[in-house]
């Protein structure tokens, strides 16, 4: 009788049978019997002698330096949805300790935890203006002349709070708008340790059309003031300028470094940031860890790091705006490396990516 016919023939497929009506696929069907393991649950016997040795390694008994190179290499795409226009997406090699438990909070380590905590916390901010303002809004600078220059922090802060309030409260009076429809972010700053504390932020109301807007930005500079005290009048505190938002500067592509305005203002030795209450806070979408492999990485970010077409094809409908490439564990550290390391080698990407769909009906300085 030729091989592969009679009761051992009857034993294979009965276990390729039973798989099938139980869901399985030929395809995991054929996998098993190569490798040696059970087909299907542990009563259908598999023949040494016709599958292969069959002796299963016992990776156990192994080095854990071995059995960690055998493990699986996890490359985290983390996407921020930045509004309707833009997105922001992270890419880093995880451990399979947090790709297990990914979207946990996890306590950071120590190690250069301010530095990469003020990145972070840069980064965030810069989302949070891409979500909530564009050209239609103004960048705000405001200095103090001489005789108003706070003497600490918390009188700058104090300073800066009252001047929304007031913008606010104006703006509703005289345009007729909702409160919920004006949108500011301020920060109290000085530049370094001896400098001079002022302010700048962003400012917008989309409910206005474009000749209020000029009229709102005579308004912006003149409530920069103060009331004299024991009367009803104000004086100004020092000189206010509010351009026109230009989302190249904001983006860090035209003449602010690559971290772009806020990383300008993150750039000061003190900050302290007051905003309002009704800003769109951008959205975390779930992480993927089977999107790239190792060398996908490493490739984009060693070789074709300025070569936006290429990047342009992970992310179908979306236009590379700024691609940041990140020394190994600057952008994102992982907590417990395995002892082969290469989680701590490998570099990081972040990417500013804005929808195609928008590309030309907004030029980038207008959006």
């Amino acid at each position: 009788m030729p091989e592969g016919f009679g009761d051992g023939a009857d034993i294979k497929f009965a276990g390729c049978r039973q798989m099938l009506a139980a869901g399985g696929s030929l395809y995991t069907y054929l996998k098993r019997k190569a490798s040696g393991r059970a087909l299907w649950g542990a009563s259908i016997p598999v023949n040494s002698a016709t599958v292969g040795s069959g002796e299963k390694k016992n990776t156990r008994a192994l080095p854990e330096q071995v059995r960690c190179t055998m493990a699986k290499s996890w490359i985290r795409e983390k996407k921020y949805q930045c509004g309707e226009e833009y997105m922001a997406v992270a890419v880093y090699a995880v451990t399979d300790q947090e790709h297990r438990h990914r979207g946990k909070k996890r306590k950071e380590s120590s190690r250069s935890q301010k530095e990469r905590n003020k990145h972070a916390s840069m980064r965030r901010y810069q989302r949070k203006v891409l979500a909530n303002f564009d050209g239609g809004g103004f960048f705000l600078t405001a200095t103090y002349e001489d005789g108003h220059v706070p003497e600490s922090m918390p009188e700058c802060r104090k300073d800066v709070e009252n001047y929304k309030r007031r913008v606010v409260l104006a703006t509703c009076k005289r345009f007729g708008v909702r409160a919920d429809q004006i949108r500011m972010m301020l920060w109290a700053v000085r530049k370094g340790e001896n400098g001079r504390l002022h302010m700048h932020g962003f400012a917008e109301c989309r409910a206005l059309n474009r000749a209020e807007r000029r009229e709102w930005r005579e308004m912006l500079e003149d409530l920069w003031r103060k009331r004299v005290p024991g009367t009803n009048e104000f004086e100004p505190m020092g000189t206010i300028n509010a351009d026109r938002i230009d989302m190249k500067k904001i983006l860090g592509v035209d003449g602010q470094g690559k971290n772009g305005t806020v990383g300008y203002i993150y750039g000061h030795k003190e900050r302290c940031c007051i905003e309002t209450r009704n800003l769109t806070l951008p959205e975390e979408l779930r992480e993927a860890d089977t999107k790239w492999s190792r060398r996908q990485l490493r490739k984009g970010c060693e070789e074709y790091a300025e070569n936006n077409y290429w990047w342009e094809q992970r992310f179908p409908g979306w236009e590379v705006v700024q691609v940041m490439i990140y020394d190994p564990q600057q952008l994102h550290e992982t907590e417990k490396p395995r002892p082969d390391g290469w989680e701590t080698t490998d570099p990081q990407a972040y990417l500013i990516l804005r929808r195609r769909e928008l590309v030309g009906a907004k030029p980038l300085h207008l959006a």
